[in-house]
């Protein structure tokens, strides 16, 4: 597995479209002594001149990179000047700066930061919540109150949150984040909601872009929306990774949105407690309190929904569990107005294909049945998950992992590894060398013009398709589910047109298949129905 990042070309574009005044660089020390970090809230806010302005508003703070920092004040900027927080080395993904936080000089934990005006935050790993071992996490503690504001979070670990880890507070605010990871969020121990990636509110947003970002051991919602008055104008979720998600109230709630976008996901157990009415006391889900993992709650004539090329699964332990409890069953994936807006579109929404990924904290999977063995308790299964350098201390929760191996990756051999919307892997690979390389890199390439007809087929159907260049050329049928049915081509083929008549003699079952087209020039899939 790669360790280095990259940023997308949305965020370089971003940062180059940014003022061209010269940046006012303050390189922030760190402290030799391990018992007292650097507290970066008297840095920032007292970065002013004699008379009380800002030194200059056009300013980035840099962290030195492993080292650890505090704050022991809510970190507030106003709209004329953005607070720009990074590394000092931004390709060092591996050694972050830790920024946590402390408790003031009257012994109050206040908030990391209250941004009302631009926010920056890059290759950080953020412990926002905390506050002692084993406790229960503060609430919101990344609050975005600025209208209109822009916010960029890059290359980041937030954690520890029991509400949202960006909670929005504001109307018009623009969010883009990439190449994040979000985990360990929401109440511990107990039954409550809380625990979310982004957290809309009842705030219209202007945009929020989601992209190669991972979320996992949360205890409520990967996106949540209450529902402002107004529209979200767009909303993004491409090519992220989510799992160990209990899924109080749902998964995705899109809620009031123009232009809404969810594509090339993997999502993972994404409500592992399943659909059951009980439990859903604090917000009612749109469809007869249901719970569904993408939802809609208001359909305007205006609204443009693109849901295409998600692997939605829930892992076979936990249908196992669902089936040994009579209340409980599988959510459906897409809510009734999203099945309305897609039409026949819907069918390509998502395929359910179970994945192995390589080496990521367990299932969590106790902590949903200590749920409904006894909602009330105190002593359920820790869902939050620590480095295992923690084992014997007092942060040792029994959930562990050692996140030097860390490898949200999977096998090259599926079907997600080129299932994307631009054939490419799904899900948040950008760091998986067998999935971003060789053959799976090779970029959708129609001039390939894959054919498959007819179609639908019973017992036969024609393959043809063009080569620019002799080469290798394999044509793969899978089932949605991502098995291997059958492969007609698998051979060294000329350059120019090539038609193969493929009888499958009523060898493969009634349903939708994926025909996958590989060459050195590229690749092309075809959906195809056999009836």
């Amino acid at each position: 597995m790669k360790k280095t990042y990259f940023l997308t070309s949305f965020l370089t574009v971003l940062l180059m479209a940014g003022t061209l005044s010269a940046q006012r660089i303050v390189n922030v020390a760190a402290s030799t002594d391990p018992t007292n970090p650097t507290d970066i809230f008297p840095v920032i806010m007292g970065d002013t001149t004699t008379t009380g302005e800002r030194m200059d508003n056009n300013t980035i703070y840099k962290l030195e990179n492993g080292a650890v920092y505090v704050t022991s004040g809510r970190i507030v900027n106003k709209p004329e000047w953005p607070l720009q927080i990074e590394a000092a080395d931004l390709t060092d993904t591996d050694n972050k700066p830790i920024l946590s936080r402390i408790p003031n000089t009257s012994g109050a934990w206040q908030d990391l930061m209250r941004p009302e005006g631009n926010l920056t935050l890059r290759n950080l790993w953020i412990i926002s919540g905390e506050t002692g071992p084993l406790e229960q996490h503060d609430w919101g503690r990344l609050r975005i109150m600025g209208a209109n504001a822009r916010v960029i979070v890059s290359d980041c670990i937030i954690e520890k949150d029991r509400g949202g880890f960006l909670q929005v507070r504001a109307d018009g605010v623009k969010i883009y984040m990439d190449n994040c990871i979000l985990r360990n969020g929401g109440n511990r121990r107990i039954l409550q909601g809380n625990g979310r990636g982004i957290d809309l509110r009842n705030f219209a947003a202007d945009t929020v872009i989601m992209r190669n970002t991972i979320v996992h051991n949360i205890q409520d919602r990967f996106l949540r929306s209450l529902g402002a008055t107004q529209q979200h104008n767009y909303i993004e979720i491409d090519h992220c990774t989510a799992f160990n998600v209990v899924g109080r109230h749902g998964f995705i709630n899109l809620s009031k949105v123009k232009t809404a976008k969810v594509t090339n996901n993997l999502f993972i157990n994404p409500i592992m407690m399943g659909t059951s009415p009980i439990y859903t006391d604090e917000q009612s889900q749109p469809d007869n309190d249901k719970h569904k993992v993408i939802t809609l709650d208001t359909l305007y004539d205006d609204t443009e929904l693109t849901i295409a090329s998600n692997n939605v699964f829930w892992t076979q332990d936990v249908l196992d569990y669902w089936n040994s409890n009579d209340t409980v069953s599988m959510p459906p994936v897409l809510s009734d107005l999203v099945v309305q807006r897609l039409g026949a579109a819907a069918a390509d929404a998502y395929f359910s294909e179970p994945l192995a990924l390589n080496s990521v904290p367990g299932s969590i999977l106790q902590y949903v049945q200590d749920l409904y063995a006894n909602p009330a308790a105190e002593d359920m299964y820790d869902f939050i998950v620590e480095d295992i350098s923690l084992a014997g201390t007092s942060f040792d929760s029994g959930n562990l992992f050692d996140f030097s191996t860390w490898d949200p990756c999977y096998a090259p051999g599926t079907t997600s590894a080129t299932a994307g919307t631009d054939g490419k892997a799904i899900g948040a690979v950008a760091n998986c060398d067998a999935l971003t390389t060789g053959l799976f890199e090779a970029p959708v390439n129609k001039a390939l013009a894959l054919q498959v007809f007819p179609n639908p087929a019973s017992e036969a159907a024609y393959l043809r398709f063009e080569l620019e260049k002799p080469g290798e050329t394999t044509v793969s049928v899978r089932s949605l589910s991502g098995q291997l049915m059958a492969q007609p081509v698998n051979a060294s083929l000329a350059a120019g047109q090539h038609t193969f008549d493929w009888n499958f003699n009523n060898a493969l079952p009634k349903g939708m298949y994926l025909v996958t087209l590989q060459t050195a020039q590229g690749i092309m899939t075809q959906k195809l129905m056999i009836n």
